[in-house]
């Protein structure tokens, strides 16, 4: 069985940790999972406080539907194969927002409101590799779209455990980094820490590097951990409300297969 790899860092993180805990149920064969994992993240990306965040992890699939992580999601949509080792799917999902209060760097600023999204995937897994492109458009209005390019690799694995590691970067529209990097002139007055008016342009935001571990503990349970870095790009690292260009994202999740 093979997953697609939550924009916010959260997601990001959760996605990682859903997509190992499925290579975990692998090799005995089992696709249906569900679980929970506890992450500790940026509050958004580029900045430098930190939270817990409790993640679901759920892997269901019958016949063409589907609900499992896609483009940085936890998303549900329709797939088939479209060649040996190859499929592509349709997908419909949430993305979290993002506070003002959040964090004393984005005081002042209007809300990211929590909302809905869309997108299709493409994806090749032959054998040990797996490497995917999915696009996913913000259904709030003015917000925006992102495309990620992910690639994965089953570096080594036992009877009871499995590691892999992969590598993901992110390209965001004029109005995805805007909605998550711009401040307009009203923001900056508003400001609690005095930013500047800043608009980023269409461009690759991040380049992110991650490994996962996981032990199953017998035919239906497992655990997961996953560590990883994050590194803001082009305008997104430029960005005034980035104060950490490299965030560390890690999380520990427990997963049952039914």
């Amino acid at each position: 069985m093979k997953l697609g790899i939550l924009t916010s860092a959260p997601l990001a993180a959760a996605a990682v940790l859903a997509a190992a805990a499925g290579s975990a149920r692998a090799d005995e064969g089992g696709n249906n999972f569900i679980g929970l994992g506890v992450a500790a993240l940026p509050v958004y990306e580029g900045s430098r406080e930190y939270r817990a965040l409790p993640v679901p992890l759920i892997n269901y699939q019958s016949g063409s539907f589907f609900i499992s992580p896609r483009a940085g999601l936890p998303a549900m949509g329709l797939k088939a194969d479209l060649a040996p080792d190859w499929n592509a799917g349709v997908f419909v999902g949430m993305e979290l927002g993002r506070d003002a209060s959040d964090a004393d760097r984005t005081r002042g600023l209007d809300d990211i409101d929590f909302h809905g999204a869309y997108g299709a995937f493409v994806e090749w897994s032959p054998g040990p590799y797996s490497l995917m492109a999915a696009y996913r458009q913000a259904a709030h209005s003015g917000y925006g779209g992102t495309l990620e390019l992910r690639a994965t690799y089953a570096a080594w694995h036992d009877a009871n455990n499995r590691l892999s590691v992969g590598a993901s970067t992110q390209w965001a529209n004029g109005d995805a980094m805007q909605t998550w990097f711009g401040v307009t002139p009203s923001q900056a007055a508003r400001s609690r820490e005095g930013l500047d008016a800043y608009s980023p342009s269409a461009g690759f935001k991040s380049v992110a590097l991650f490994g996962t571990w996981a032990h199953r503990f017998d035919a239906k349970w497992s655990a997961v951990t996953t560590l990883g870095v994050n590194t803001l790009v082009g305008d997104a690292r430029d960005s005034p409300l980035t104060e950490k260009k490299t965030n560390v994202f890690a999380n520990v999740g427990v997963v049952y297969a039914f």
